[in-house]
């Protein structure tokens, strides 16, 4: 691609000057311009895009493309030598020009970001006499940190995100070129710098930080989190301390007016990051809708991750943006500085490439049946808060041994699980699903050792288990192995009912407690994470972060039913939609159930009239299929 640079600054009172060249600022062409059209493009402007009604935006695009083009046709003689190519517009501006939609670029024809190939408008800051492509790939798959924010409370009435969408947009749209996403939990700025401090230098091609933008004492910020869920506001120096040794070659700052300034001398937030030592920030120029932010944020990484430069894939979202008819699309917005980052990656076929690492849940989460038994990370929604929860837990207080997950059947225990299971990459990992014994916990725990000497230790069962243990993460920590996180699924397998409440059978509890005191004697990093029915009685759960589920309330739910075809299809009457939804009491299995088997039917309203006088317990066998399944016909018919 070409790069045309179009300088426009401000002289005095009357006039503007217009600069524009190519590969050499010595050799440019130099035109006046009159003020007073310009104040009257921008009052134009300011009433005609900036509002929730706009004018119609081709007809924007040509007001500003005429202007720069003139009766000289400038602007499109310049085009015209590199039409072929694909054109970079580098536009440098200031004052009352900065914040004009350039992205609105319209021929009389198209959008310029509509040609084939597209035209392409930057936001250029000028702290260098010309713009270069910086285009030294990694060969290897795409490295992106994706961390959304949304803190427990704002002094503004913002809208919940559906960031769950955007992260699962992201892998779906990268399945063909996988890319690497490492997932930055707590919505933390201080968390955030220790993920990409314990990475080598220039492992993360781009940082996402998904939230809401805002301005705060008239000074741009993102609203990020405390560690303990709080609204944080971050200014771009704070967000710029931490990258500061890490800086990536994109910041992508997906949040609503990351990219404008309402007063002329204060810069967005996007360009406040390219004053602290960035390079690259995309932005939102305005409000933006969710559900756009997500579709460009999808054809962005898909782009990027197959080895198209910045400048490409941008240009592909515009292109898919005003596909699917995207109110916003021209908002997004790209600053640089310095150069402009070409391809981050080599393409997927390229010799030598190293591909992206597989994520363990995938096969892991299975049952024996194969079949998957956690939500895709796309249909992971509502679960923030708890997923926080336990992960503080393990990185903030040391003196837990790992957390208790307790709520219904459906509710997701198993899916945080999941979660938790990926974010602590620091761990080896081992599982058991439903009951376990001395001997299958053993058997299972002897496999994860490379060590043949390691393993017939802990198989010689001449000593209780909880010496054979604690010798075994002595040994560990000696050579410097890494710690083992223990993941016990589905345990309620595991207990029995005693004076109304549970209590572990003896062949568990010889496993649990046996585990818990060698972890203790040791003072080994080892961790445990539980998932069951029930709390159970026991006299160690205060060493345990115990964390309970509800059903989906408010909007958590209302994002699961973003994801439900026959809910969020609009062709089903409301008074069905909500009797469905009384059924379900926000429990996600079962929403996902009434969705596929009874939305679906053609007599929806006899199915649900019979779920609902039917005293046999259908949700039960919803919820707990494999459970029913074992239990003889009269006894279902007596529960």
């Amino acid at each position: 691609m070409q790069i045309l640079h179009l300088d426009l600054k401000l002289m005095g009172d009357n006039y503007a000057q217009f600069r524009y060249f190519w590969n050499n600022p010595n050799d440019y062409q130099s035109y006046q311009l009159s003020l007073t059209k310009i104040s009257a493009l921008i009052e134009k402007l300011e009433r005609g895009y900036y509002t929730r009604l706009p004018d119609d935006y081709a007809i924007t695009g040509q007001i500003l493309y005429n202007w720069l083009d003139g009766n000289d046709r400038i602007l499109q003689r310049e085009i015209d030598k590199y039409r072929r190519e694909g054109i970079v517009l580098a536009i440098s501006t200031s004052d009352r020009l900065a914040h004009l939609p350039w992205e609105l670029l319209h021929d009389g024809k198209v959008f310029l970001v509509q040609r084939k190939p597209a035209i392409i408008p930057v936001r250029w800051v000028t702290d260098s006499q010309q713009l270069s492509f910086q285009n030294q790939p990694h060969n290897r798959a795409l490295n992106v940190v994706f961390m959304a924010s949304s803190p427990r409370n704002t002094r503004d009435d913002f809208p919940e995100l559906d960031f769950e969408a955007e992260e699962g947009s992201i892998l779906e749209a990268t399945k063909r070129t996988p890319l690497y996403l490492e997932v930055e939990e707590s919505g933390c700025l201080t968390e955030l710098g220790y993920l990409l401090e314990s990475q080598e230098e220039n492992f993360f091609d781009v940082v996402h930080l998904t939230g809401h933008a805002t301005f705060e004492d008239k000074k741009p910020c993102f609203i990020t989190e405390t560690e303990y869920g709080e609204a944080e506001y971050s200014s771009a120096e704070d967000i710029a301390t931490e990258l500061q040794f890490q800086h990536p070659k994109l910041i992508f700052l997906s949040g609503c007016r990351s990219g404008y300034s309402h007063q002329e001398n204060i810069p967005s937030m996007a360009e406040s990051l390219l004053s602290q030592g960035a390079t690259a920030v995309l932005g939102w120029g305005d409000r933006v809708l969710d559900t756009d932010a997500t579709t460009a944020a999808a054809k962005l990484y898909q782009g990027l991750s197959s080895g198209k430069r910045v400048t490409e894939a941008l240009g592909e979202s515009y292109q898919e943006l005003i596909k699917v008819n995207a109110r916003d699309w021209h908002k997004l917005r790209l600053y640089v500085a310095g150069s402009l980052p070409g391809a981050l990656v080599t393409p997927l076929r390229k010799p030598g490439r190293k591909p992206a690492p597989r994520y363990q849940k995938t096969i892991e989460f299975r049952d024996p049946e194969g079949k998957l038994r956690v939500a895709t990370r796309k249909d992971f929604v509502g679960r923030r808060r708890q997923l926080q929860n336990c992960l503080r837990a393990f990185r903030l207080d040391s003196d837990k041994l790992g957390v208790l997950i307790h709520g219904m059947g459906g509710l997701g225990k198993s899916t945080i699980a999941s979660r938790l299971w990926e974010r602590l990459s620091e761990y080896e990992k081992v599982l058991w699903w439903r009951q376990i014994d001395n001997s299958n916990f053993v058997e299972k725990l002897a496999d994860k050792l490379r060590d043949a000497d390691l393993r017939f230790a802990l198989k010689d069962n001449q000593n209780e288990l909880k010496y054979r243990l604690r010798d075994l993460f002595e040994s560990l920590i000696e050579v410097g192995e890494k710690p083992f996180i223990f993941l016990f699924d589905d345990f309620e397998w595991n207990l029995e009912p005693r004076e109304g409440g549970y209590v572990l059978k003896p062949e568990a509890a010889e496993v649990l407690n046996a585990l818990v005191w060698a972890i203790q004697e040791v003072g080994a990093r080892e961790k445990i994470i539980i998932t069951c029915r029930y709390k159970f009685q026991y006299q160690l759960l205060s060493e345990f972060w115990v964390q309970g589920l509800k059903p989906f309330r408010k909007a958590d739910l209302g994002k699961k039913l973003k994801r439900l075809d026959n809910f969020n299809s609009g062709k089903i009457d409301e008074k069905l939609i909500e009797r469905a939804l009384k059924l379900a009491d926000g429990n996600p299995r079962l929403l996902e159930w009434l969705d596929k088997d009874v939305l679906s039917c053609e007599d929806i309203e006899g199915k649900l009239s019979q779920l609902e006088s039917n005293s046999e317990d259908w949700q039960g066998k919803v919820i707990w299929p494999e459970l029913y399944a074992q239990i003889d016909k009269k006894i279902v018919q007596v529960l």
